[in-house]
């Protein structure tokens, strides 16, 4: 069965371009959320800042709880290629370690 199971050596370095997207992701969203501050400061209240902030204001939201999303979800598959590899590279010093032949 061990012999059915391969690890690239290199398995960790599969998944860091997914902690580099998530970084990316998260200098877009602090962009975001200071464009989101200056839009709701910058239209004013009268006629034509009611209409801009009603065409605007909720898709900037929309906007900013997908990256939001999409950068939790960056997260878990980092996080589990890291497990992975672990419980991988565990899984080889162990069986190369036994004397059994097991």
């Amino acid at each position: 069965m061990a012999d059915d199971l391969k690890v690239l050596s290199d398995l960790k370095n599969k998944f860091a371009h997914y902690e580099d997207y998530q970084r990316c992701l998260t200098g877009l969203s602090r962009a975001i959320v200071e464009i989101n501050r200056i839009n709701k400061e910058s239209a004013g209240q009268d006629e034509i800042g009611k209409t801009y902030h009603q065409q605007v204001d909720r898709p900037t939201e929309n906007l900013t709880e997908t990256l939001k999303y999409v950068n939790k979800r960056l997260g878990m598959v980092v996080d589990a290629g890291n497990q992975t590899s672990d419980i991988m590279a565990t899984s080889d010093e162990e069986a190369g370690s036994r004397s059994d032949g097991f």
